[in-house]
């Protein structure tokens, strides 16, 4: 059987964007929808791809839609792409009427009862999709009724195959690293999936796709597609994907022993936690040795009430140690900070300022606190009327717009700018001096 897939990813870069913007959205790869692009393709089913970025408008995937005669598609939706998915399924209906639509992916899984409410979405998939989705194509190849939502079974991740690089253009990612100045070819892998974390500004979302275990691949598995995407792509730096790439310092110890043992000295980059780099130290040295060259590191906030209420179960001092080891050993600190926290005050955004001077990372990412849906925080300031954005497109955390009521923004962005540019202590002391507006003045201001 032949299914059509569709990237939806134009929330961010827009139409037109795919090798125009030099921009990760608009460039990377989608993990998810190349996983189960693999899986068919294994399975013996034939897979093509629009994505969305290559597109000019609307009226050009109309016209992609036109020029097919596949019966089957599929795609998937993080909530901040939801409309465009909607829209795109529109338009797929109105040109064919009788093709079978399959929605699988986060905002399916989290918003299962909206998506349900879309009758023109014939096959929902929550949770994973690898094993599931193969199982749906086989019994519509078989003209049988498979039920209208599917919960995806996991699988063992060795046993599911690498994930399909040609289903996407790989030039965008290979030109596009996540920092400048890594070297490219650049590309992007996965070596796990799930979080074993509470912090509410993302879960329990992760937990109900990925269950509340952490599955790792192999180090065996991943070198393995690393010594293929070498071999293929001749990558000289690489992004490990996961949420958290340095979860089991056990898993960790014997990457790094058999990534060097495999002859790579490519540098790449990855996520990491605080409080475990503070506890294994000696494993930080060790990937640093075998070519960490950059810890995206989740610092979040200066004040310990902040991280408290975000349930980060990490400390100010922790932040500040993970960073001084990052710079004992060479590697790069790439600093996730997040701003304008429910109840957060002036005092905790400038204790967050200092913190990030104190750091002195080699980028910082800001960002505003955003009630991200399907996470804890999401249904506590919802709760409480606070939220400022629609659950779509104001759910990216780009510090560009206003996301909660009585959160002073004109404030909060001379606050961030002061944090990049090092500012002062009397310039910061200062800031926090200048008179609140009024509740009038904010809601009239956003």
């Amino acid at each position: 059987m032949h299914v059509t897939m569709i990237f939806p990813g134009i929330a961010l870069p827009g139409f037109d964007s795919f090798m125009k913007k030099p921009t990760i959205d608009a460039n990377f790869i989608d993990h998810g929808l190349a996983s189960l692009s693999a899986a068919a393709k294994a399975a013996g089913h034939s897979v093509d791809l629009i994505d969305l970025r290559m597109l000019r408008d609307w009226t050009h995937f109309r016209e992609e839609v036109r020029r097919r005669t596949t019966k089957v598609w599929a795609l998937t939706s993080w909530s901040l792409h939801y409309p465009d998915v909607v829209r795109a399924i529109r338009i797929l209906k109105e040109e064919k009427e009788d093709a079978i639509v399959i929605l699988g992916g986060v905002h399916a899984t989290i918003k299962t009862s909206q998506v349900m409410a879309n009758r023109l979405i014939d096959h929902i998939i929550t949770q994973e999709g690898e094993i599931s989705f193969v199982k749906l194509l086989g019994a519509l190849a078989e003209r049988k009724q498979p039920d209208r939502l599917i919960v995806g079974e996991g699988p063992a991740l060795d046993e599911i195959p690498w994930v399909d690089r040609d289903l996407f253009d790989m030039s965008g990612e290979l030109a596009t690293p996540m920092v400048p100045g890594m070297p490219t070819p650049f590309v992007t892998t996965n070596a796990g999936r799930g979080c074993p974390f509470k912090c509410n500004f993302c879960q329990p979302a992760e937990r109900a796709v990925f269950g509340n275990r952490v599955k790792m691949r192999s180090q065996e598995n991943v070198i393995g597609e690393l010594q293929y995407l070498k071999e293929r792509f001749k990558f000289n730096s690489w992004m490990a994907h996961d949420d958290l790439f340095f979860i089991n310092h056990r898993w960790s110890r014997e990457f790094c022993v058999q990534y060097k043992a495999a002859g790579f000295t490519e540098p790449y980059i990855c996520q990491m936690r605080a409080d475990l780099m503070c506890r294994y130290p000696d494993v930080v040295k060790q990937m640093a040795e075998s070519g960490l060259a950059w810890a995206m590191i989740g610092f979040e906030s200066g004040s310990q009430r902040i991280l408290d209420l975000f349930e980060k179960e990490t400390t100010v001092e922790e932040n500040l140690k993970a960073a001084a080891i990052c710079k004992e050993y060479g590697i790069k600190v790439w600093a996730n900070i997040m701003f304008g926290a429910p109840t957060e005050t002036r005092a905790e955004v400038m204790e967050t300022v200092r913190m990030v001077w104190k750091i002195k990372p080699d980028h910082l990412s800001s960002s505003y606190f955003t009630p991200t849906p399907g996470s804890g925080m999401a249904e506590e300031v919802e709760r409480k009327g606070l939220t400022m954005v629609d659950p779509f497109n104001g759910s990216n955390r780009t510090p560009n717009e206003a996301k909660m009521k009585d959160t002073d923004y004109e404030w909060l962005t001379k606050a961030i700018a002061l944090a990049y540019d090092g500012g002062s202590e009397e310039r910061l002391i200062a800031l926090g001096q200048l008179p609140m507006q009024s509740q009038e003045t904010l809601c009239a201001s956003h």
